[in-house]
């Protein structure tokens, strides 16, 4: 199967996105929470509304390119993910919740309120689960690989 720079781009974009997501989480739970505590109130207040503006603009584009390119690459697609039957479809579903969830979690809640010394559970449950989403990625990429006949 010939893919075109299209393909090329949009792929790019997918993956881009899924960085910038989980690379943004992982700095707010093993950075920005331990530094906060480390600050007075107002400095932290200050540095929290800076983080916040910029995690909500780059969280919106990275959903909005996740969700594209993966729309892209399901049609591209599917016709493979009907190959893999039950299991595959039943991980990719598995996946869009899991990324779905997390996002309405990441967007329902304020970075000051995940900054919260009390809330370091809640903070380690999601970046889990933007690991597990990766996972879940690389696991349906290598069935996919194999379906279509390449090493």
């Amino acid at each position: 199967m010939a893919y075109g720079i299209i393909f090329v781009i949009l792929r790019w974009i997918h993956i881009g996105s899924a960085a910038l997501i989980v690379g943004g989480l992982a700095l707010i739970v093993l950075s920005a929470g331990p530094v906060r505590s480390l600050m007075d109130n107002n400095d932290a207040t200050a540095v929290i509304r800076k983080i916040e503006l910029r995690f909500r603009f780059v969280l919106a584009v990275a959903v909005l390119g996740l969700v594209v390119s993966g729309v892209y690459q399901w049609v591209i697609f599917g016709q493979v993910y009907q190959e893999l039957g039950m299991l595959g479809n039943g991980l990719l579903g598995v996946k869009v919740l899991f990324a779905t969830a997390l996002f309405a979690l990441l967007w329902a809640f304020q970075v000051e309120s995940m900054l919260h010394p009390s809330a370091r559970a809640w903070r380690l449950m999601n970046l889990s689960l933007a690991i597990l989403v990766v996972m879940l990625a690389g696991v349906l990429r290598y069935m996919r690989l194999g379906a279509i006949g390449m090493p």
